[in-house]
Parts: C-alpha cells; sequence; structure tokens
C-alpha cells in the first residue's frame, strides 16, 4: 500500500499500473475501506490501471484537522490520489458517498474525468436532522453504536443470512473507522444538494441502483439518471453495498459500461 498527503490528511491507496490501459479510480462508501472492492479488484486489473483508496478517517488513511468535510475537499483528496499515480484522466466508479464524490469531480473537473459509474448513490439526503443526529452519536458513543443499523440498511436479509463471513468483514470495516473522519463526511452528505448540479454533468454516465435498497432507494438512483443527459440506467436486486451483495452482475455491468467506450473510439 502506498499514501499521499494532502494538506492535512493522509491517504491510503493501492495502484496497479497497466501500461497503455485506461485508468480506473474506485471511491468507496461511507464507513468502509478500499476492500470493500475486492470482489471487482481481479477482474478490473486485468483490463484497466486500477486505483483504489480510503477516505479521510476510513481504512488506513488519517481523519486529518477538519471537523467537517465538503464534498469538494472530498473530491480533492481523489484528485491528489490520481495526482499521486500520474494520472491525468480516469474512469471513477464510487458506491453512495463515493457516488457523491464522483458527481462532484464529473461536474466541476470534467477533463480529468473519462466515464462515471454512480452507484448506489444520491443527490440530496434530507433531513437534515438525521446527519446532525448521527455526527453526534457516533462521536459521543463511537462507531458500534451504528454498526448493526448500517449493515441492516446495507444488505438484504437473505444475503445477511446466507453469507456471513462477507457481512462480517464489512461488518469489521466499520468498527475499524475513526468516528471522528466519519462524523467529517456525514457532514458533507448533510449539507449536499446536487440536484441543479449534475444536470450540467457532460461525462458518460453508468447509474446503478439497489431495488431492495432503504439507504439511497431507486428514487434517488432514478433522479440522477433523469438528470444527467444520457445516463444509462441499471437496478440490481439488491440493497446499497450491490457491488457485494450482487457482486458478479455488478462487475459484469460496469466492464460492459466502461469498455463500450474503448470500442467506440
Amino acid at each position: 500500500m502506498k499514501t499521499v498527503v494532502t494538506e492535512d490528511a493522509q491517504l491510503r491507496y493501492e495502484h496497479a499500473p497497466r501500461p497503455g490501459a485506461p485508468a480506473l479510480l474506485l471511491i468507496n462508501s461511507l464507513g468502509t475501506s478500499l476492500e470493500m472492492w475486492d470482489d471487482q479488484a481481479d477482474v478490473l486489473q486485468e483490463q484497466f490501471e486500477l486505483v483504489r483508496y480510503d477516505a479521510r478517517g476510513h481504512g488506513g488513511s488519517t481523519p486529518g484537522t477538519r471537523e467537517e468535510l465538503t464534498l469538494e475537499q472530498l473530491a480533492r483528496d481523489a484528485l491528489a490520489v490520481l495526482d499521486a499515480c500520474g494520472i491525468a484522466r480516469a474512469h471513477l466508479c464510487g458506491v453512495s458517498l463515493g457516488g457523491m464524490t464522483a458527481m462532484t469531480i464529473a461536474r466541476h473537473w470534467p477533463d480529468r474525468v473519462l466515464k462515471a459509474a454512480l452507484c448506489n448513490t444520491s443527490a440530496h439526503m434530507p433531513p437534515r436532522e438525521g446527519w446532525q443526529s448521527r455526527i453526534q452519536t457516533v462521536r459521543t458513543e463511537g462507531m458500534a453504536a451504528l454498526t448493526e443499523g448500517t449493515l441492516g440498511r446495507w444488505f438484504t436479509p437473505g444475503f445477511r443470512e446466507a453469507e456471513p463471513d462477507r457481512v462480517e468483514r464489512v461488518r469489521q470495516m466499520l468498527l475499524a473507522t475513526s468516528p471522528a473522519g466519519y462524523a467529517a463526511c456525514c457532514a458533507a452528505i448533510r449539507d449536499m444538494d446536487l440536484r441543479e448540479d449534475i444536470k450540467g454533468i457532460t461525462t458518460t454516465t453508468l447509474v446503478i441502483g439497489g431495488t431492495k435498497d432503504p439507504a439511497t432507494p431507486p428514487d434517488h438512483a432514478e433522479l440522477i439518471a433523469n438528470s444527467i443527459p444520457g445516463a444509462r440506467l441499471k437496478m440490481l436486486e439488491a440493497a446499497h453495498l450491490s457491488n457485494i451483495e450482487k457482486a458478479q452482475e455488478f462487475t459484469s455491468t460496469l466492464v460492459e459500461f466502461l469498455g463500450a467506450s474503448e470500442r467506440a473510439a
């Protein structure tokens, strides 16, 4: 693993160079580490110069000094990782908070983006009071107070029963997350309203949603797809972490979408 130092944080990242191949940056959900992409990594590394990293306060990245973050700051962190890898332009694939970060990059730094896959994410997640309550809980009681409720939203009951080991790996990611880093990222979601902003995205876009996702429900995915010109929508029979619950279908959908641009070129 490698690290890059931003103005106030140190970010852990993994870079698998592949000369001549397009770059792909994977951006995590809130409360996970870069290992959330383990089901995709081997397949993607065969076709792309793959980069994945931990957001501030997640996995092996430090929280930094800010008590609250913005999506712009998280986007700049992602670009700092690309810069550290010497990558000028990359495909983006983000789940949940990662999708919000990807939307911000695609809107404000379009020259850095090849294509964007926005997965199980939202452009707006009110009410603010709910996020503020979550921030207060994690700061006073730690990640354990949120973990079981989070897993209940992230995976369907059937998946939790059938795949306890895979759910346990995600539980450990949540428990290992810095409460300060988690709270700071929650503030970015609390203050987010990208509903008008994303109408200006010109990047070729795929939106992946989960038909059983209570965290970012299907209508959130539909709103994003309807707002970004030409965006394609794909719904998977999954809850929030569709890249884990429906790993094979997620990966094949992503590869087909990203590969289409290469064939067209």
